[in-house]
Parts: C-alpha cells; structure tokens; sequence
C-alpha cells in the first residue's frame, strides 16, 4: 500500500519521471542490432523463441508495474489488462505461454546482461552500461 501511495505521489509531483519514454533492451554482447514498433509487437505477443535467425528469451516485469503498462500502452497499444486476459486465452486454448516475468527493473536488467539471448524493456532513467538499446518507445 505504501509503495502504491509512494508512486502516485512520485508520478503527481514528478511529471518528468512519468513522461520518460521506455527502452527495448538487450545485452551489449546480443547479436540483435535493432528492432522496429512492430517487430517488438510481435515478440511481445506470441512470445517468440527466435528473432532474425536468433535465439531469444523474452523477458516482463511483474503485474503490478507501471512499467509493463506504459511498455504495452507504447509497444502495443494494449493496456497490461488486455495482455492479461489475451494471454489467458492463449493459454487455455494451449496457443502459447506469456514472457517470462521478472521481480523488478534491477532483476530485469540483471538477466539481460547475463543472457545475450534476452531481449527486456527498462525506462530511459534506467539505461546502464552493459545494455544496448534496440528501440525507443515514447
């Protein structure tokens, strides 16, 4: 509850912490060198195993982010609930599994860096050496 109060407050008095635009991710040592709105669309929702002839695992933050629901806002024009109840449909029609979901953006940037094969999303404030960015999202 207080990590909820602590956030609106952030994101009432921060407009700038808000409007930060999201960064689609992979390790500096991934052989992906870039991808389009569409392509990140594509992986997101049927949760590919290969992209441009590569193995890739793709990577989500938990639920309750505001993170995930400004990525999919961005990348999909979907809210996180839409994904939600998409991915439920797909699962119980046997159509496939979501991404996997991480703790949090630390444990996200964590993974990537240790797995050339992962493909994530951090905000712009989150960016560090060891990732290279592949698309920009408002």
């Amino acid at each position: 509850m207080l990590k909820k109060v602590c956030a609106v407050f952030l994101v009432l008095c921060c407009p700038a912490l808000s409007s930060a635009g999201m960064l689609v991710v992979v390790a500096e040592s991934s052989p992906l060198a870039e991808m389009d709105r569409h392509e990140v669309r594509q992986l997101y929702m049927d949760n590919a195993s290969r992209f441009d002839g590569h193995a890739v695992t793709v990577l989500d933050m938990p639920e309750d982010s505001q993170q995930r629901e400004r990525f999919y806002q961005a990348a999909t024009g979907k809210s996180a609930s839409q994904l939600k109840s998409y991915w439920a449909r797909m699962i119980f029609t046997g159509q496939g599994m979501p991404p996997r979901q991480v703790k949090s953006a630390r444990d996200m940037i964590q993974q990537i860096k240790q797995n050339p094969g992962a493909v994530g999303y951090v905000q712009e404030a989150d960016i560090q050496e060891g990732l290279r960015v592949l698309l920009r999202l408002p």
